[in-house]
């Protein structure tokens, strides 16, 4: 169960959303050891190991939404106010 649910309307189309998503992913994979891959839609993602392991989530892109979900491990649930401020953080950008 996602500990954090976010939802945005997006109004640059899902081709323009989807393609921020992955360069997202690209850093968030570079940054934190995060794997991912596109499942239709959604983007999957997971960290094996690093600061973020365990986490787990998607994004998914739509025509008017994106939504991101995320599972915090139970050692970084007591940062999920800090984890949730930086998701918003990443969706402003990545919707601006």
């Amino acid at each position: 169960m996602a500990q954090i649910d976010i939802r945005r309307a997006n109004s640059l189309g899902k081709t323009t959303a989807r393609e921020r998503t992955e360069a997202l992913a690209r850093r968030l994979e570079t940054k934190f050891g995060i794997r991912w891959q596109w499942k239709g839609d959604d983007l999957s993602f997971n960290a094996p190991q690093g600061p973020a392991k365990g986490t787990t989530g998607t994004i998914s892109v739509e025509d008017a939404n994106v939504r991101v979900q995320v599972a915090l491990p139970l050692l970084l649930r007591a940062f999920k106010g800090r984890v949730e401020d930086r998701v918003n953080e990443e969706l402003d950008k990545l919707l601006a």
